[in-house]
């Protein structure tokens, strides 16, 4: 059974999630960008990595942040209730 069936409200949700992480880098403070990349290099990185990612993630708490959350919930939601799988740009 294929999962990754396609609505209007799936391809809504995909385009939240890009443009919520565009603007998150676009408009996000320092903070907010190096926990990014702490957490971006914690992903089979080292144990050092991870705990950079630790000790910035609080601190890049945001609006923009809040957004991806939002954006995040939403499509977790829709693929429980409908069995969909939202694919994102990047994903195969």
């Amino acid at each position: 059974m294929d999962h990754r069936a396609s609505c209007e409200q799936c391809a809504a949700i995909a385009r939240e999630l890009g443009e919520a992480y565009a603007d998150a880098w676009l408009y996000g403070d320092q903070a907010f960008k190096d926990a990014w990349l702490a957490t971006y290099k914690m992903i089979g990185g080292t144990d050092e990595d991870a705990v950079r990612a630790e000790e910035l993630s609080p601190r890049a708490a945001s609006p923009v942040s809040a957004r991806i959350k939002q954006a995040l919930l939403n499509k977790l939601a829709h693929e429980a209730r409908s069995g969909h799988k939202i694919l994102l740009p990047a994903d195969p």
